[in-house]
């Protein structure tokens, strides 16, 4: 039975296949793209790309940093151990309310002056950004995130600090900036203990925001001040290498006092899932079952768009992540959108300042509550996925769908179509399109795939999500396509 890290790594072997199949090298300055057609040498070839020295019982020690092995459990990404610190690069861009544009830089090694200094104001909360693999201070999704935290008012008001640990994320050697997590998160440590001692900072003051590898790399961070900090929200958590595995590589429920997360890219394409599914925080939120989102290509779509020699295509369906492509750069671009197709940092992000209340219903499954079986809250309570999950009463594993395109948030409707016990067995998709006042309001299907079994005395039940709430409802038409497409009207 193949491991699940060896099928890991058989997809990047994929990837790194499936686009050096649909390259080829020209001359070019600094300032032209690369263009698409045949055969390319541009990848760096697989063993050079994949090969790892690593050794069992390896250590290494850097000054102030400390000391990493990889002896268990910290042999869970394929024996690497931390780079050095002088290689990754760490940089720490502090946004204040007196200059939300204009970052000072922080240190934890030395430049005791650069905190000293600061307007960090510790009145105010500190929201932490954590970025994960392939990224870096300038992807697209940070700086709209730094915004809406940085408008946050009275006992939220918040200064903002991203974490550029991008050299130490870089394409291809993910096994090396899953290892860098460790360094990265005590590097976090030590800076949040300068702050406390310099600045007066309370821990209880501090929020960690962190996207795929960089949600464990808020969880190390808590770590080095004794699971301290006020809270961890994780935006889909990385999961290979990290699932499954022990409790002090990945992020858990215990790493913060309090630690909300969202599943959104779990899919299982080739054995795999990009995103955690595991439960890892006091609430988890699988948004739409936490699988792949509504408006984005799955998995499997984006590499049988490669494999049918569609690079340009993919392309622009992987856009739907909002997350940035660098077109230069096409591996970087298929493994950026592959895990960043969940959207959490925007579902995150959105959440902020919105009206809209992202609410969540607690349940046993995402078929039982895509069937309708969980829209009444209990006495617990339902969540409110992202920032403000906190204040809601829902904890544990929480459900809800959201809309394909921005503004994600919407209202839940539960739709439920009873088939007459008189037609025939067929197969295909139907369709509900919802009315009122002459106007179309949604349509949606109700079987969620176009090849679904369909028999006499069926009973379909489907959750969508709506951006407003619809009122009166007047009429419904269902439509049921085939071969040949058939129309009932329900009134």
């Amino acid at each position: 039975m193949c491991s699940k890290a060896g099928l890991y790594s058989v997809l990047i072997v994929l990837c790194v296949i499936f686009v050096d199949a649909h390259l080829v090298s020209i001359q070019q300055t600094s300032d032209e793209p690369l263009a698409i057609d045949t055969i390319s040498h541009v990848v760096p070839p697989m063993n050079r790309a994949m090969k790892s020295f690593a050794r069992a019982n390896a250590s290494v020690c850097y000054p102030v940093i400390g000391c990493f092995d990889n002896n268990d459990p910290y042999n869970n990404a394929a024996l690497e151990i931390p780079q050095a610190p002088e290689l990754i690069d760490t940089h720490f861009l502090l946004f204040t309310q007196e200059a939300p544009t204009d970052p000072e830089f922080l240190s934890y090694d030395g430049n005791d002056q650069s905190i000293a200094g600061s307007k960090l104001n510790p009145s105010r909360w500190l929201r932490i950004i954590v970025h994960g693999f392939v990224n870096n201070r300038n992807s697209i999704w940070i700086r709209p995130m730094v915004d809406e935290l940085l408008k946050l008012k009275n006992d939220e008001l918040s200064d903002v600090l991203v974490v550029d640990w991008g050299n130490g994320a870089k394409f291809p050697s993910y096994p090396n900036a899953a290892s860098n997590t460790r360094l990265v998160g005590k590097q976090i440590g030590l800076l949040l203990k300068k702050l406390h001692s310099m600045k007066g900072f309370a821990y209880d003051k501090i929020h960690c925001i962190g996207h795929s590898l960089g949600a464990h790399t808020c969880g190390i961070a808590s770590n080095t001040v004794d699971n301290q900090l006020a809270r961890i929200s994780g935006l889909d958590p990385a999961g290979p290498y990290f699932e499954g595995k022990n409790a002090l590589v990945r992020l858990d429920p215990t790493d913060a006092k309090f630690v909300d997360v969202l599943h959104t890219n779990t899919e299982i394409a080739f054995g795999l899932g990009l995103g955690s599914g595991e439960v890892s925080g006091h609430v988890d939120f699988y948004v739409n079952g936490g699988q792949n989102q509504p408006g984005c290509p799955s998995m499997t779509t984006l590499i049988g768009g490669l494999l049918g020699g569609q690079s340009e295509a993919t392309f622009e369906q992987s856009s739907c992540s909002h997350s940035e492509f660098n077109r230069r750069d096409c591996i970087n671009t298929i493994l950026l959108s592959m895990h960043k197709i969940g959207r959490a940092h925007g579902y995150f992000t959105e959440s902020i300042n919105s009206e809209c209340s992202y609410k969540a219903y607690p349940c046993s499954n995402y078929n039982s509550f895509m069937s309708g079986e969980c829209l009444v809250c209990p006495e617990s309570g339902c969540g409110q996925m992202g920032f403000h999950s906190i204040s809601s009463p829902g904890r544990g594993n929480m459900y809800l769908t959201t809309k394909s395109v921005s503004p994600f948030c919407g209202y839940h409707y539960l739709i439920e179509v009873t088939l007459d016990h008189n037609i025939a067995k067929t197969s295909g998709e139907i369709f509900v399109a919802i009315h009122s006042n002459y106007e179309m309001l949604a349509n949606v299907s109700v079987t969620s795939k176009s090849n679904a079994d369909i028999k006499a005395g069926d009973v379909f039940r489907h959750m969508f999500s709506y951006k407003a709430d619809l009122g009166q409802v007047d009429y419904a038409i269902v439509y049921f396509n085939k071969a040949k497409s058939c129309m009932y009207s329900i009134e």
